[in-house]
């Protein structure tokens, strides 16, 4: 799980936000190729790919916005983490940490004082919060906080 933006003395929030989200799509995306290419069943590999598709979608809009308002957007990594088994179990568990990775890092966002970019991080959270329920997730009362 990212932990929550901190921007330094003078950045503005809004962009540390922008950027851990877009950080966390990124990273949804590569997650999601991969589950798509190591499951062994066609449900599994169309639920995959159908989640990377919505994450690209998402992530290209975090890309524009945060063009749009003059912010350097963060560059996708080489590789992310993936999980040790290959089993559809293992793809499961992993593919609903992505989702609330996911979400964990649009709660910044939706305290932007940006109307536009709050509206959009809570699409997002509403999106992952169903996908990470597809992928077998139990249903936390406040999706995206660290449950204490």
């Amino acid at each position: 799980m990212t932990e929550s933006p901190t921007p330094a003395e003078g950045e503005d929030p809004t962009a540390a936000a922008l950027a851990e989200a877009l950080s966390a799509e990124h990273a949804a995306v590569y997650g999601f190729e991969f589950v798509g290419g190591a499951a062994g069943d066609q449900p599994r590999r169309e639920r995959a790919s159908a989640a990377a598709y919505e994450h690209k979608a998402l992530r290209d809009a975090l890309h524009a916005a945060a063009v749009e308002r003059g912010i350097d957007p963060p560059l996708a990594l080489a590789s992310y983490p993936l999980p040790e088994g290959r089993g559809g179990d293992d793809l499961d568990v992993f593919a609903a940490g992505l989702e609330e990775t996911t979400m964990s890092a649009c709660l910044w966002l939706s305290a932007s004082a940006d109307t536009d970019l709050r509206i959009t991080a809570a699409r997002i959270l509403q999106e992952a919060t169903v996908r990470a329920l597809v992928w077998g997730a139990e249903l936390d009362s406040l999706p995206g906080f660290d449950q204490a």
